[in-house]
C-alpha cells in the first residue's frame, strides 16, 4: 500500500536526521520500525520492515520504496544512496517540497469559494430554466419567448453545462499538468508542450532536475557523472530529459542553455543558464535553481488570478442568464394576463 505523499516525506526526513546523527542505515531503519511499532503505526512498520530486509540482503532501497514511494522520490534516494549524497538531497527535497506546498495551498485555498459558487449558479440555472421558465413559458408561443429566456432553457438543457464544466476543467489541465504515467515528450502531449501547455509541472520538476543535479555535484561529481547517476534508476519523471542532456554531452555539447533546454525551463531560466559561469556550472546551476523555483511559484500565482477571472465572470454571465431569463418571461406571461 502506497503512503500519502506527506507520510512519505516525513519517513524520509526521519531517514535523513538518522543519517545526520550517524546511524548506519541499517540501524535507522530497525528504530523507525521499533518506533512505529510502538505507536501503532502499521504502514510505517511494514515500509520500514521491507527497508530492513532489503538492507540485510545487500538490496539498494529502492526496490524496497517502489510500492510504497512515489517515482520521484524512488529516484532521489536511489540516486542519492550510490552517490553518497542521500542526506544532502532528502534535506534539498525537504526544502522544495515545503516551497510546492505552500504554493498549492496559496493557489487551491482562494478557488474554494468562487468553485462552489459556480456549482450553485449551475444549479440554479438547471432547476430555474427547466422548472420555473419552462412553467411560466406554458401559456406563451415559442415563438414569443425572450431571447434571454431562450438562452437560460437552452443552457439548462444539460449539455450546455457539461461543456462548460469541461472547458474549465482541461483550462487547469492545460496550464498545471498531465496525471502521473503519461510522459511530457510523448507524441499527444508534444503539441501542446510546443504552445506552453503544462506549465506548472514543467516548471516544478526543471526545479527537481536542477536540484538534483547541483546535489549530486556539489558530492563530488560533474555534470555527466551526475546525469549518469540519475539515467541509472529507470521510470521516473526525469528518465527521458536526462537521457537526452546525456546524448547532447556525449555529442561534445558543453553550453548549459542548450543542455538543459528539454522543454521544463522557461525561456528565461535557459537564458540564465546560457550566461553563467563556463568554468563554474555548479554555481551556475546552483543559481537558476534559485530563480527556477520562483518562477514556478509565479506561474502557480498567474493561473490563480486566471481561475479566479474565469469563475468570476462565469458567475456573472449565469446570474445575468437567470435573472434576465426568468423576469423576462414574468414579463411576457403577465402582459399576456393583462392583455
Amino acid at each position: 500500500m502506497r503512503l500519502a505523499r506527506d507520510r512519505q516525506l516525513a519517513f524520509l526526513e526521519d531517514f535523513a536526521v538518522g543519517l545526520g546523527d550517524g546511524l548506519s542505515p541499517i540501524q535507522i531503519v530497525r528504530e523507525i520500525s521499533e518506533n512505529a511499532a510502538q505507536q501503532r503505526l502499521r504502514q510505517e512498520r511494514q515500509v520500514a520492515s521491507e527497508f530492513l530486509a532489503a538492507l540485510n540482503q545487500g538490496q539498494p532501497l529502492v526496490f524496497a520504496m517502489q510500492a510504497h514511494f512515489d517515482s520521484d522520490l524512488c529516484m532521489l534516494v536511489a540516486v542519492g544512496e550510490r552517490s553518497g549524497v542521500l542526506e544532502n538531497l532528502i534535506t534539498q527535497l525537504k526544502g522544495f517540497e515545503q516551497q510546492r506546498r505552500t504554493a498549492q495551498q496559496a493557489f487551491w485555498k482562494p478557488l474554494a469559494y468562487p468553485a462552489v459558487m459556480v456549482v450553485v449558479a449551475m444549479i440554479a440555472v438547471k432547476f430555474i430554466g427547466q422548472n420555473v421558465v419552462m412553467k411560466l413559458a406554458n401559456s406563451v408561443p415559442e415563438l414569443q419567448w425572450p431571447l434571454f429566456s431562450v438562452w437560460l432553457v437552452e443552457l439548462s438543457e444539460g449539455s450546455w453545462l457539461v461543456l462548460l464544466m469541461v472547458i474549465l476543467s482541461g483550462l487547469i489541465v492545460f496550464a498545471w499538468g498531465l496525471p502521473p504515467g503519461i510522459s511530457l515528450r510523448g507524441k499527444v502531449a508534444q503539441p501542446l508542450v510546443s504552445v506552453g501547455a503544462f506549465v506548472i509541472q514543467r516548471y516544478f520538476r526543471a526545479v527537481l532536475l536542477l536540484q538534483t543535479v547541483s546535489v549530486l555535484m556539489r558530492g563530488g561529481g560533474n555534470l555527466d557523472r551526475a546525469l549518469r547517476a540519475m539515467q541509472s534508476v529507470p521510470k521516473h519523471p526525469l528518465c527521458e530529459v536526462v537521457t537526452l542532456m546525456r546524448q547532447r554531452l556525449a555529442a561534445g555539447e558543453r553550453r548549459l542553455g542548450i543542455l538543459f533546454d528539454v522543454q521544463l525551463l522557461s525561456p528565461r531560466m535557459l537564458f540564465r543558464l546560457s550566461n553563467g559561469g563556463r568554468q563554474d556550472e555548479l554555481s551556475t546551476l546552483q543559481r537558476v535553481a534559485d530563480y527556477a523555483s520562483h518562477d514556478a511559484i509565479q506561474a502557480l500565482s498567474r493561473l490563480r488570478v486566471l481561475m479566479l477571472s474565469c469563475c468570476y465572470g462565469l458567475i456573472f454571465v449565469l446570474l445575468v442568464l437567470v435573472v434576465g431569463g426568468m423576469g423576462a418571461m414574468l414579463m411576457v406571461t403577465t402582459q399576456q394576463s393583462l392583455s
